[in-house]
């Protein structure tokens, strides 16, 4: 995923490396996910429960929250005032993929050695992964990649916890997609760092 991160931005023919970096990481989930003996439980799919609901509504204030903090701190209205555009659909459903795959499929695998250790490593490799995205941008200096790698990672352990407590992926997702929501609903395009 990193490779991906770092490659995506950089046109052809590097973009191919990107691409090649995308499909390894993606290759080597299924293929993990076929041979695992409960791929629903190692994604964190497979439990639905009030419990799980309730952690989703935590999920949602703590993603909310986190999404208006960070619109704060970028200068912006608290909320987005012009209404919600079309790339809001798409924010949430990336937020929600990145989850399913950090804190679904690799905290997952690495819970092997221990639930702390696969919530700080999976929220760790998150956290190379969006800094990845930003580091290498063509003219976008001001870009503040220990800002990003130190948010990203206190997100990712919280969202690590809440995967963790709830037993399920579903309240990481939905509070990833509340803080993307927030952060970019009133965008009418997918910002540089998504697709350049």
């Amino acid at each position: 995923m990193v490779v991906f991160a770092v490659f995506s931005h950089r046109g052809t023919p590097w973009i191919l490396v990107g691409a090649a970096g995308l499909l390894i990481a993606a290759a080597s989930i299924e293929r993990s996910l076929r041979f695992a003996p409960r791929a629903a439980t190692l994604l964190g799919l497979d439990r639905l429960s009030w419990e799980t609901v309730l952690f989703a509504f935590v999920g949602c204030a703590l993603g909310g929250g986190a999404g208006i903090i960070d619109r704060g701190r970028l200068g912006l209205p608290l909320l987005p005032v012009s209404g919600l555009e079309v790339f809001a659909g798409m924010a949430c459903f990336i937020g929600a993929t990145e989850e399913l795959v950090y804190r679904g499929w690799l905290q997952g695998r690495l819970r092997a050695f221990g639930w702390p250790v696969a919530v700080v490593a999976a929220a760790a490799a998150h956290a190379a992964y969006k800094s990845a995205l930003f580091a290498w941008p063509p003219g976008h200096s001001e870009i503040n990649c220990g800002v990003i790698a130190g948010l990203t990672f206190a997100g990712g352990l919280v969202f690590g916890l809440l995967r963790e407590f709830s037993g399920s992926v579903a309240p990481p997702m939905v509070a990833h997609a509340a803080f993307d929501l927030l952060v970019y609903g009133a965008l009418a395009r997918a910002p540089w760092w998504v697709w350049s």
